[in-house]
């Protein structure tokens, strides 16, 4: 009798775990015929790493807009053509002589390598002061004054900063801040406010970094809300600008974060000031190389000499940030990159085209792939499930494997992910990069199943008319049924 029951209980257990691949695509169906998603498109494709063979798939070659899932094109592409131990400098240099007088007769140049994480908060330890540590080595060489001025040096990059299919909403916010040759302090500034009852007038306060010439036209209100519901306005080299919205009711040092105009000046002008503070004498204000185009026509081509460099950490902890917390402008960095390592040219679209002809020459369909931009900002861009997965294959098969499995957000405990399938079984299963914008959701990445079987996966829904935060839920059931695979 025992026997009998447990070959019953066997049989049953095998039953259920026959079931559990099906289930993922009963599970995908069931979502497509959701009534919130009747106006939906779909893009789903799961395939076994070990077997090569397909879990589920619907609408796997539909090519939608991926949101900042394009992060794991970007970053995959920075790592398989320039290397792990990528490290970008910057360099400060001086034209001219220095006479017996101690007197710098040109000038000190700040020339940018594309860093995306210079005097970022994230990276403390790795720069410290750098701008006191710059004014230091120019004190070193004798100087006491220079008959000359600072000038920020950002052409490695595109003047433009932006890639092109931006929307301008975006342009004025911290996220929606562009690459620039001299990046400094993320490209993004703090604006304190100070509000008070409902519909009152809200007030500036503070600007940090203090940032030249810069001034806001302010009509963000107070309101009845937790969080900040303020946009602003401005593009790229546009020191006035727009802010309109609402805040939170009676708050005092409200922070919201916007983009800077100018990181190159920016640059120029905090080691400008540097040297003043340390009493170096300087004839003329600072300025960039841009500005001396745009006022002469000319482009400076004056001999030049190092004085020192700043390296930034490697590629790896760059990648690791990028995707781990999503963010667009090193993603961004990361693209014009990879223009500057094919073509020499550091701009958006040098970057997605080195980019596309890379996927290509691995073997993968990149007909209905269109790459605008590293972040996935652009509404522009689109790609399929299958070739998200395609790529998500290639890198595990890669050299690079470990470092890029190792930067994706792990469901349940950390980044983007650190709120998805808590308490379940993807929990600590997934690794994965998520992505988001209006009528926009998707995730990709990778799942290790309850009986260790190892999955490439990506859903992307575009035009849903539930709530982000049910779609979201609708797309955490299908990532849970893909973790609890047994068989």
């Amino acid at each position: 009798m025992r026997l009998i029951v447990f070959i019953l209980v066997s049989l049953m257990s095998l039953g259920l775990k026959a079931q559990t691949t099906k289930s993922v695509r009963l599970a995908i169906q069931k979502m497509a015929a959701d009534e919130q998603l009747k106006n939906a498109s779909i893009s789903f494709y799961a395939i076994d790493l070990d077997s090569n063979k397909v879990i589920a798939g619907l609408g796997s070659n539909k090519s939608l807009v991926p949101a900042s899932t394009m992060k794991l094109v970007t970053t995959a592409t920075a790592l398989e053509l320039l290397g792990s131990g990528k490290r970008f400098s910057t360099y400060i240099k001086y034209s001219g002589e220095i006479d017996s007088n101690c007197v710098l007769n040109g000038n000190i140049y700040i020339v940018g390598g594309g860093d995306p994480c210079l005097g970022s908060e994230r990276f403390i330890k790795h720069y410290g002061d750098f701008i006191n540590k710059w004014a230091n080595e120019i004190i070193k060489l004798g100087i006491d004054s220079i008959n000359g001025r600072v000038i920020g040096d950002a052409s490695i990059f595109s003047e433009q900063m932006i890639p092109s299919t931006w929307i301008w909403g975006d342009l004025g916010n911290y996220y929606g801040a562009g690459p620039c040759g001299l990046s400094i302090y993320e490209n993004k500034c703090n604006v304190e406010f100070s509000s008070g009852k409902k519909g009152d007038s809200t007030e500036v306060t503070c600007i940090y970094p203090y940032i030249p010439n810069l001034k806001f036209d302010n009509y963000v209100k107070s309101m009845i809300t937790k969080k900040d519901l303020s946009y602003i306005f401005g593009a790229p080299y546009q020191e006035n600008r727009i802010i309109k919205g609402g805040i939170p009711l009676n708050k005092k040092n409200f922070m919201i974060r916007g983009s800077i105009p100018d990181p190159s000046y920016l640059a120029a002008f905090e080691l400008d000031m540097e040297l003043r503070y340390l009493g170096i004498k300087l004839s003329t204000p600072s300025t960039t190389v841009r500005k001396i185009k745009f006022e002469t026509g000319n482009k400076e081509r004056i001999k030049k000499h190092i004085i020192t460099t700043t390296r930034s950490p490697k590629l790896t902890s760059i990648i690791n940030l990028t995707n781990t917390y999503s963010i667009n402008l090193y993603a961004e960095h990361l693209m014009n990159q990879i223009g500057v390592f094919k073509y020499r040219s550091g701009d958006t679209g040098s970057g997605t085209q080195a980019t596309q002809n890379f996927w290509k020459n691995t073997g993968l369909d990149v007909e209905g792939m269109y790459v605008n931009d590293g972040s996935g900002l652009s509404r522009f861009n689109a790609i399929t499930a299958k070739q998200l997965v395609g790529i998500l294959k290639h890198m595990n098969a890669s050299k690079n494997r470990k470092l890029y499995l190792n930067s994706l957000p792990i469901a349940g405990k950390s980044g983007t992910l650190r709120n998805v399938g808590k308490g379940t079984a993807a929990s600590g299963r997934i690794k994965a990069k998520s992505g988001y914008m209006t009528r926009v959701r998707s995730y990709a990445g990778y799942v290790t199943t309850k009986n260790k079987r190892n999955i490439a996966f990506a859903l992307i829904v575009n035009n849903f008319n539930c709530t982000p935060f049910q779609m979201k839920k609708k797309m955490e059931k299908i990532m849970i049924k893909l973790a609890e695979i047994e068989k």
